[in-house]
């Protein structure tokens, strides 16, 4: 009997490691909905995305980033405080042409410490560096690692 006790001693701690393992995983995942057209054609509006937290982010990726408050007119939902945009450029890389207001571009032509270039997939349709200028590095909520899924109807209020 000894044996079948320490047996469901260690099937209970296996059990509560990955409890913990399970609950630090839920932390650094998070889901969005993307309102909006400026990530077509690579994200359409009611798409479901998987977002792994994380600040860590290299040129090309798509990420999550706090909506900039500014007086720009916003065609994705005005009400979400987050918006899904690629990363074109990160400190130290060159500044692609017009990715930003040459009022904001630096010197050396170089995106600055702690900013990147956000664009939108969607050139015709997107609020993003061209209109806004470099948004903040710590901004990035995370980076998304696939699509989820996509309902079938969503009501295209924006």
């Amino acid at each position: 009997m000894t044996g079948g006790r320490s047996m469901w001693g260690v099937s209970a701690v296996a059990l509560a490691v990955l409890a913990a393992c399970g609950a630090v995983t839920a932390r650094r995942l998070l889901v969005v909905t993307v309102r909006g057209p400026s990530m077509t054609p690579t994200h359409h509006h009611g798409d479901r995305l998987l977002v792994r937290r994380t600040r860590t982010v290299r040129r090309g990726q798509v990420v999550v980033v706090l909506r900039p408050r500014s007086p720009a007119v916003w065609r994705e939902d005005r009400h979400s405080p987050l918006i899904v945009k690629r990363v074109a450029a990160v400190p130290g890389e060159s500044v692609p042409p017009g990715s930003v207001p040459q009022s904001t571009e630096s010197r050396d032509g170089r995106v600055p410490p702690g900013l990147v270039v956000l664009l939108g997939d969607n050139t015709a349709a997107s609020v993003d560096s061209r209109h806004l200028g470099f948004f903040p590095h710590g901004d990035v909520i995370g980076v998304v690692t696939r699509s989820l899924s996509r309902p079938q109807e969503l009501p295209r209020d924006y």
